[in-house]
């Protein structure tokens, strides 16, 4: 196979077609980036009120209501351990769909969809924590910076490893209400 000519910042040049192509609703969780697969996303609402479940781990900040269905609320810098520098957790939350169950995942902004090339796709970089590797799926290269894409099976697989031994990701006092 010949690879696909790239011009000096190792992009792909004008006029060459991408092999394939992913569509990833991006999000920012304590300033960082994040994708999502757009195919997992169902809304993105604000939550009124959560209720605390007793005894969750450190990452589930609770159960809140969408239109009347019930979802569990995840604190997705906790899941990700990205500090949190003290701040209250977010309302806003983008509501996923996995395996026929939907989560809320805090977050703190909304980004735009965009469509990432498969020429685009690179390794996650040395210099990124091991839990980004854990939970994420793929990286794709941006003009400026990089992509990393949520495994959301891979982020729920952790969370329910931690909540199985009875402890939390990182032993941290357990936060309260939104």
């Amino acid at each position: 196979m010949t690879q696909p000519q790239r011009d000096a910042n190792g992009r792909r040049r004008q006029g060459e077609a991408p092999k394939q192509q992913t569509r990833n609703f991006t999000i920012k969780v304590r300033g960082q980036t994040f994708g999502l697969p757009v195919e997992c996303v169902k809304t993105i609402f604000h939550i009124d009120q959560v209720t605390p479940v007793p005894l969750a781990p450190r990452e589930i900040a609770g159960l809140a209501n969408l239109r009347g269905r019930i979802v569990t609320a995840l604190r997705l810098d906790r899941c990700l351990e990205i500090d949190d520098g003290g701040r209250p957790d977010s309302t806003l939350a983008v509501c996923i769909e996995h395996n026929g169950e939907r989560y809320a995942l805090l977050i703190d902004e909304t980004g735009d969809v965009v469509t990432c090339d498969e020429d685009d796709l690179i390794a996650c970089p040395t210099h990124v924590k091991q839990q980004f590797v854990e939970t994420t799926n793929a990286c794709y290269r941006l003009e400026d910076d990089f992509l990393p894409i949520l495994d959301i099976a891979a982020l729920l697989r952790r969370l329910s490893r931690t909540g199985e031994s009875g402890g939390h990701m990182r032993d941290a006092p357990r936060g309260g209400d939104i």
